[in-house]
């Protein structure tokens, strides 16, 4: 059932821990060594080089979900068959982690006081209570069940049946079977998303021996855009399942596309390999233009996305940023999926670069509609980059209940009226000058409910273009110091809300006047009490946004 994972295992689960990103499919699986409740001790490393996938279910010994999954018998069923003596084959190895420090043997046995029941009478695989090994796996919420696969590659695969289980092996893990296989691991150690430059790239990847015999030599072949770019010839000593990570370096594309680049490997021990099947992998990497283009206004309006000159980086293969028809206009919205991104996840919408050389002043303004599962903690950061994202610096970030805009809900989000948006404001006033500056939105999954972007603005004046056709203001005394009038003008009757916010976006002040005629007004703010500095006063209406600043002193 969705969302079972994030009930009350991750509120109360990882309260007294330490919360992770959960970890990422393709990453490698850290080493550990652990004493089931029988004295046995058992190293991963040693089980994957026999050649063994391993099944790790991450659980706590009070945990519903997990309980339910455990009396399910999935994991029973699949070492019955597939384990050390299994009845079909003896090719994999599956543990119990009881991922909770707190927990007790009493309480696996269903006789402490904290438990759903007996965790070890009828469960054939180990048990290891060591809440070390789940923080060493980086697990956010119970139960997490992982496979890893002999060349150390690790992937969630949630609470399957037995079968299914087993097909995760056979569809993900590659197994030594030739005597000389050479691969290119699903692990990129830099590709897991899509890279992005202005310039040249470091490309690493892994090369992996998925031969019996020990792996000397090899040839591995960069091709970029089809064309073959760098080649290397490479010599050293693996055995089998074992790997290195290697770097191209220097690696140039075309300016303002996505390149597309192919890992090719061959040759093993000068000879043929033996298993083509694992011989390559695809990825891409983006080179940005070297020039900023105009600020953006961006509606979402057209079907396509990303839209044209922005850049979507999606830290895995899960759900991403997409375009939603659920926008505060009617036009559409960039959409997160946050319902159904694993926890950790990471993905990236990036605006075009652009030229804030020739403004006096600007600002970011966008439109957000965000409800949280629970008390699920999704997060959204807004960065800022001016060396071509060498580095970047964090100017909006607010998770949970501070990212949300209406109430929580356990279906999947989609806004449906307007006051489930939030109009939000970053200002960008210490970037003037810089012609090449790039902003991104960064969502980080905490597996909790949707969250929509829409009016993506970046400019001085206003945040719908054709706002300024309906409405237009001024403010005086402006710098102000008790009161500051804003005086403004409709062209036709509408709803007028007037709001100030802080340079880092905090809203400090909001009037509301429903139905004003078309025609002169006035409202007045007082900023008596306002911290000396730089605030944005916004005004709104059903077309939009105008905005400029007020100086408090």
């Amino acid at each position: 059932m969705k969302k079972l994972l994030l009930s009350l295992v991750a509120l109360f689960a990882l309260g007294t821990a330490t919360v992770n990103a959960q970890m990422a499919a393709g990453n490698i699986a850290p080493d550990f060594t652990g004493t089931d409740i029988n004295g046995n001790t058992w190293n991963l490393y040693s089980l994957l080089d026999q050649g063994k996938t391993v099944y790790i279910d991450v659980s706590a010994t009070w945990c519903g979900p997990c309980w339910n999954y455990h009396n399910g018998h999935a994991l029973e069923d699949l070492y019955a068959a597939h384990g050390p003596t299994g009845t079909t084959s003896q090719d994999v190895m599956v543990f119990f982690v009881e991922g909770d420090a707190s927990t007790t043997l009493a309480d696996l046995q269903g006789t402490g006081g904290n438990t759903q029941g007996d965790w070890v009478t009828g469960t054939p695989y180990p048990i290891i209570d060591d809440a070390t090994i789940g923080d060493a796996l980086q697990i956010s919420y119970f139960p997490t069940i992982y496979i890893i696969c002999p060349d150390r590659i690790i992937k969630e695969v949630g609470q399957l049946t037995a079968t299914a289980l087993y097909n995760q092996r056979n569809s993900n893990c590659s197994f030594a079977t030739s005597t000389d296989d050479a691969g290119i691991t699903n692990s990129f150690t830099a590709l897991n998303g899509t890279l992005a430059t202005c310039d040249v790239v470091d490309l690493d990847y892994r090369l992996c021996n998925y031969g019996t015999s020990p792996l000397t030599s090899a040839t591995i072949d960069l091709t970029v855009n089809g064309t073959v770019q760098q080649s290397y010839n490479w010599t050293g000593s693996l055995n089998t399942y074992n790997s290195e990570v290697l770097t191209f370096s220097g690696v140039t594309g075309t300016p303002g596309t996505t390149n597309a680049i192919t890992f090719t490997v061959s040759n093993p021990n000068g000879n043929t390999d033996g298993n083509s099947a694992n011989n390559s992998r695809n990825a891409s990497f983006i080179t940005y233009p070297l020039v900023g283009g105009p600020a953006v206004n961006e509606a979402y309006a057209a079907t396509a996305f990303p839209p044209s000159g922005w850049y979507l980086l999606n830290g895995g293969s899960s759900p991403t940023w997409t375009r939603s028809t659920a926008g505060l206009n009617g036009a559409g919205s960039a959409k997160m999926d946050f319902y159904n991104s694993p926890s950790g996840d990471q993905d990236i919408l990036q605006l075009p670069a652009m030229d804030l050389s020739g403004l006096s002043d600007a600002v970011l303004t966008f439109d957000l509609a965000h409800a949280r599962y629970g008390s699920s903690n999704d997060n959204l950061k807004i960065k800022i980059s001016t060396n071509c994202g060498t580095t970047w610096t964090t100017l909006y970030n607010k998770t949970g209940a501070a990212l949300s805009t209406t109430a929580a809900s356990t279906a999947s989000f989609t806004p449906s009226n307007a006051a489930q948006w939030r109009n939000e404001i970053v200002s960008l006033s210490n970037y003037i000058g810089n012609d090449n500056v790039f902003i991104k939105f960064e969502a980080n999954s905490n597996y909790g409910n949707n969250a929509y972007v829409d009016n993506v603005n970046v400019s001085f004046n206003t945040a719908v273009g054709t706002v300024t056709k309906t409405i237009s203001f001024e403010v005086y005394p402006n710098p102000a110091s008790s009161v500051a009038s804003v005086d403004f003008t409709l062209d036709s009757k509408d709803d007028v809300t007037v709001e100030v916010f802080s340079k880092v976006g905090t809203l400090v002040y909001s009037n509301t006047a429903a139905s004003l005629n078309a025609g002169d007004h006035s409202f007045s703010i007082p900023v008596e009490g306002f911290a000396k500095g730089l605030y944005m006063v916004n005004i709104r209406t059903s077309a939009g946004s105008v905005m400029k600043k007020l100086v408090v002193e």
